[in-house]
């Protein structure tokens, strides 16, 4: 059985469409439509259902995904160990990630690994601390970024431990009476700025002091527009440290009422390196041995 009609069924399924389907994997979408009637007459059962709103696995498909998507992981696995005997290892390398990660951490990264493995390409999902979490223990990426602790069954690297800290622009005129530690009173005189992102450092539960307290200007998801307001003088900031040491050049930087806040220690997580295909093996030993030096 050609395993490109898994590949279109699967593609069908997570786009909800014959026509993305068809558009991904270079069809026309009557040829999807045929593969797929060809792939449920070869199963003898019903796959999927088609409709106005798009396309949905039947009760049946639903059972059956999860073995289609080994087969074809299986297959992909092979492909990998047969480039990397080779000496072309290749593939693709899905990385669930968010924010902070994505921007500041991953880029280094990548750019190393791919020096030495030129022939990968990568795919960044950017999610919550809880999607990153479903989709490595769904495998529908390969490996991510959490917030530790995490789940039991997940093999974990640690790479950081990120604070909040209070950051304001470097012609921002504050009157914070002890510029060591900045305490909720100092806070309660000044515009606040947040990163309220889901997908990045949840304030509620990282903030420990009563956040109504605070009068908050400004809340964006984004962390570079953050950074931008905070520069421009609107208000002063609450970051992680590890977002706000990349643009010290730019922001004051100062360490707040430890009383006020919880860090968050970041790891890197993946399922089982046993059962890793090369790429993601090779990138799991890549960071630990990255880890073991800092």
């Amino acid at each position: 059985m050609s395993l490109t009609k898994y590949q279109i069924l699967i593609s069908a399924l997570e786009h909800g469409s014959l026509t993305a389907a068809a558009e991904e994997l270079g069809y026309t979408q009557s040829g999807v439509s045929h593969m797929l009637n060809s792939l449920e007459s070869e199963l003898g059962v019903q796959l999927v259902v088609r409709s106005r709103t798009g396309v949905k696995p039947t009760t049946t498909g639903e059972l059956l995904i999860p073995y289609i998507k080994k087969v074809l992981n299986a297959e992909q696995n092979f492909s990998q160990a047969l480039s990397e005997i080779t000496g072309l290892l290749k593939g693709k390398l899905v990385i669930g990630s968010f924010t902070t990660v994505s921007s500041f951490f991953l880029p280094k990264i990548i750019s190393e690994f791919q020096s030495m493995f030129p022939n990968i390409t990568y795919e960044l999902r950017g999610g919550t601390y809880e999607e990153i979490e479903q989709w490595i223990e769904n495998r529908e990426v390969d490996c991510g970024f959490v917030s530790l602790p995490t789940k039991k069954n997940f093999k974990t690297v640690p790479i950081l431990n990120d604070r909040l800290v209070v950051v304001t622009g470097k012609n921002y005129k504050h009157n914070f009476k002890d510029e060591e530690c900045i305490t909720l009173k100092d806070l309660e005189k000044e515009n606040i700025i947040l990163i309220d992102g889901k997908d990045d450092y949840d304030r509620t539960n990282l903030f420990s002091a009563d956040i109504n307290k605070l009068k908050v200007k400004v809340t964006t998801s984004d962390a570079y527009a953050t950074v931008r307001m905070i520069e421009q003088n609107l208000g002063i900031g609450i970051l992680p440290i590890y977002l706000a040491f990349h643009f010290s050049d730019t922001l004051d930087i100062f360490e707040l009422d430890e009383n006020l806040h919880e860090s968050r220690d970041l790891a890197f997580a993946y399922l089982s390196k046993k059962e890793a295909s090369p790429i993601v093996k090779k990138f799991i030993n890549f960071i630990e041995e990255k880890q073991s030096h800092i």
